[in-house]
């Protein structure tokens, strides 16, 4: 088993209270390898954050054993340096270089990260960042990592709610998807792989994995999961069913699609 060494940093006054560790550490457990004889290790996990943004994690912060720092604010406008500390802490492993560290983790919206996620690259690291998926798709935060996980799919489930029925006993429902939230994410994935296939030589087959490696390079988000495609696969077919694009098989089997001239 190959050992992937990760640090893991909060920015604890940028994120949502109802983030369940719980969840994202076994998103980035069992997911995001190389290959399956990978094993991911936290080695390092610090989370910054003023007093009152501490509480509120508290609990779930000393049960995965993270180093908290507080930091208060120093302005009246209640600017603290959690950014500056967070950074000078992530850079500080690349010098010290002890234990290395091939993955870095950031869970933040503030954009005063990409500086250090993108001096984090230049040095070869891998680069990840959780954040709110209302600010998820700003370009820089795409061009600054290497992937994107959204915040608010590791949030503590709401509970079902029991409304009373006005013919009959209670019920429970629950909260439903924004309809048009989902169109407009159909149509930006949709519009995002004929870019994509637009790219390539209108003559060339290419490989339906080749295809999904540079989709991915445009979409770090994962924005194809938060659709009603939810993978690779339903979105070309809906693009072959517009004949946008064929598809076929190669001579050893793998699935190749080019544009319809």
């Amino acid at each position: 088993m190959r050992r992937k060494n990760n640090a893991i940093y909060i920015d604890l006054e940028n994120i949502p209270s109802g983030l369940d560790l719980k969840m994202l550490f076994e998103e980035l457990t069992l997911k995001h390898n190389d290959s399956p004889e990978e094993e991911n290790i936290f080695v390092i996990k610090m989370a910054c954050g003023n007093s009152k943004s501490i509480k509120k994690l508290e609990k779930q912060l000393a049960e995965y054993n993270f180093t908290i720092r507080d930091t208060p604010s120093i302005t009246t406008n209640y600017k603290n340096r959690a950014d500056l500390i967070i950074s000078l802490e992530a850079l500080e492993t690349i010098i010290i270089n002890t234990p290395v560290i091939d993955r870095y983790v950031f869970i933040t919206s503030d954009s005063d990260f990409t500086v250090i996620m993108e001096a984090l690259r230049k040095y070869g690291k891998e680069v990840y960042l959780v954040t709110k998926e209302m600010v998820s798709d700003k370009p820089i935060f795409n061009n600054c990592c290497d992937e994107i996980l959204i915040i608010e799919s590791f949030m503590t489930k709401p509970k079902v709610e029991e409304v009373k029925e006005t013919a009959g006993p209670k019920a429970k429902r629950e909260e439903k998807p924004d309809p048009s939230h989902t169109r407009k994410m159909d149509r930006m994935v949709e519009d995002l792989m004929k870019k994509v296939v637009e790219s390539f030589d209108p003559d060339t087959w290419q490989l339906v994995s080749y295809v999904g490696v540079k989709f991915h390079q445009m979409d770090k988000s994962r924005m194809i999961e938060r659709s009603s495609y939810r993978s690779l696969g339903n979105l070309l077919s809906k693009l072959e069913t517009e004949k946008f694009i064929e598809r076929k098989l190669n001579d050893k089997g793998h699935p190749e699609i080019r544009k319809i001239q």
